[in-house]
């Protein structure tokens, strides 16, 4: 009956099927990309957007759906497979704009490192002992960039493309993924330590000047001349370059999240 009233428009089971396939897609997308994925966004917020993203890709997407959705609604064990590989894509594009993400936050812990914020013998009860102030506000900072640069759109347009990489039905390519998420990580600790590099540098030179300094100076406490040195001079030096490092991550995360898979097999 309902092909009489809307020639070409699949039946009604079917167009529900074919919401939900791209709904599983989407919100696992949402629920795990920087800036939408963050604990702190209320769960309403995350679930309407989810769904209103669904809603515009639905009607571009639908061809490429109408066929599996209809074969999964006789098929429980082939609908639960479609569920499961949508969901696992969706976490798959947004782990990879996480990543990205956390470049940040790994080039400012090893900052704290290098300048002595970071320290195992004298732990944080509030921030534990692998956590620094730094990294936390690289975190806090993160999502805050994703939000205010349009950032957080990338991994959504992606989702349009992935249905090309990823057709609902097929099998899943896990062994693509896994490179693809190991060659992302390879990438992520490069920029990070890239960002970090003054830092590193200056870590390496100034516990060598206080040796010598104790070799010409044996009686003075190195120790507590040399760490209050270290702290401030990396302070300093962080409110100096930590404009150019953020417009760094910035553009360098915006040609990583333009080759997202997405986007990249989106025509």
């Amino acid at each position: 009956m309902w092909e009489s009233f809307l020639p070409g428009v699949p039946s009604l089971p079917v167009l529900v099927a074919m919401f939900m396939v791209v709904l599983c897609r989407v919100s696992a997308v949402v629920m795990t990309v920087p800036g939408l994925g963050e604990t702190d966004v209320p769960m309403t917020l995350r679930a309407a957007l989810a769904f209103c993203v669904t809603f515009t890709v639905l009607p571009v997407v639908q061809n490429r759906l109408v066929a599996p959705c209809a074969d999964a609604l006789h098929n429980p064990a082939f609908a639960l497979a479609i569920v499961a590989g949508e969901l696992l894509c969706g976490a798959f594009i947004g782990w990879l704009a996480r990543l990205i993400g956390l470049a940040m936050v790994i080039a400012t812990q090893i900052m704290a490192v290098m300048i002595g914020l970071s320290n195992v013998l004298q732990p944080d009860p509030q921030m534990g002992v692998g956590s620094t102030a730094l990294s936390h506000m690289a975190v806090m900072f993160v999502p805050v960039a994703f939000l205010t640069t349009g950032l957080y759109a990338l991994p959504l347009e992606a989702i349009d493309g992935s249905y090309n990489l990823f057709p609902p039905g097929h099998m899943i390519l896990l062994g693509d993924m896994a490179k693809s998420v190991a060659v992302a990580t390879t990438l992520i600790f490069q920029l990070g330590f890239q960002l970090a590099t003054p830092f590193v540098l200056i870590g390496l030179l100034f516990p060598a000047m206080l040796g010598v300094l104790n070799r010409l100076l044996p009686t003075i406490q190195v120790y507590l001349v040399g760490m209050p040195v270290q702290i401030l001079g990396g302070v300093f030096l962080m409110a100096i370059l930590i404009h150019v490092t953020t417009d760094v991550w910035q553009e360098r995360a915006t040609d990583l999240l333009q080759g997202l898979p997405g986007l990249v097999f989106r025509h």
